[in-house]
């Protein structure tokens, strides 16, 4: 078997977004998280990311990544990588006083993010619009990722509150 990279339309789209996202984690200031909390944090980010693409990308069949009959090494660290990266990024730098700014900015960031993946070609909507994404991302960063904070251990945080 051999491995080939940058076989798909906007595929360097896709390593610039991985490989950026986890320079970010690894060379960021941990205010909110420490080492475990940002490993925590990938693993539920990134699981809830392949729930939903199964889900918005295999049963209800909204969107095509790559190539649409297979799950391309890109698409992996595409999902597995970049929304965890960036909820770690939101999770460790979060501040409930600015909690409307962070959602909206983050929000809107993820918008970006992913309007992209289309217009660089890597990603094609089938049934979906891009800005359909703006209210999860909302929900996510406004609601969800807070309260996910406040659920781990004060152990694995650094919150001076």
């Amino acid at each position: 078997m051999q491995l080939q990279l940058m076989k798909y339309q906007g595929e360097w789209y896709v390593w610039l977004l991985v490989i950026t996202s986890i320079l970010i984690v690894l060379l960021m200031p941990k205010k909110n998280l420490t080492w475990i909390g940002v490993f925590i944090t990938l693993g539920v980010a990134g699981h809830l990311t392949w729930i939903a693409d199964s889900i918005a990308g295999s049963v209800f069949d909204t969107f095509d990544l790559a190539k649409s009959n297979t799950t391309e090494l890109s698409d992996s660290f595409l999902l597995s990588f970049v929304p965890a990266c960036i909820a770690v990024i939101y999770v460790n730098f979060y501040s409930s006083r600015a909690r409307w700014t962070f959602a909206f900015i983050f929000t809107l960031l993820s918008f970006f993010l992913e309007l992209g993946l289309v217009t660089s070609g890597y990603m094609r909507n089938k049934g979906w619009e891009t800005w359909y994404g703006l209210p999860v991302y909302f929900i996510a960063y406004r609601f969800f990722f807070p309260w996910f904070l406040k659920i781990i251990s004060k152990d694995l945080v650094k919150i001076s509150s």
